[in-house]
């Protein structure tokens, strides 16, 4: 397993990349804080995407899961300072850190780290 970080200039690019990769795919999503230790806020819904956005000159991401076909889930995350992505030996990606300013990580992890092309078209 590695793990690369993102360059701020490149968030939004890559995580629309990330989304259109992995739209679909089911993730977690677990807050992992220096005082409240690791909380699940998501388990196993399909991606419907990661964007990075600016607010106040804040730098915000949002990553947003199914709950069902008409309902769901935007979990927001403020004062992004570092944007990580696991990858597995062989270059699947296998989930996203997202640190906050206070210390607080994001981590939303596919449930099956695997190359999109031996997915085959199936999410």
């Amino acid at each position: 397993m590695q793990t690369i970080e993102i360059p701020r200039r490149t968030w939004a690019q890559r995580l629309n990349e990330f989304t259109a990769v992995h739209e679909g795919w089911l993730v977690s999503v677990d807050i992992v804080g220096p005082e409240a230790g690791r909380q699940r806020e998501v388990w196993h819904l399909p991606l419907l995407g990661i964007s990075a956005d600016r607010a106040d000159h804040e730098p915000i991401i949002e990553v947003s899961v199914a709950r069902s076909a008409t309902e769901h889930l935007t979990h927001v995350i403020r004062d992004v300072v570092h944007i990580f992505v696991e990858q597995t030996d062989t270059g699947a990606d296998a989930a996203l850190q997202i640190a906050s300013a206070d210390g607080t990580k994001t981590v939303v992890r596919l449930r099956t780290a695997a190359l999109p092309e031996t997915v085959d078209g199936i999410a």
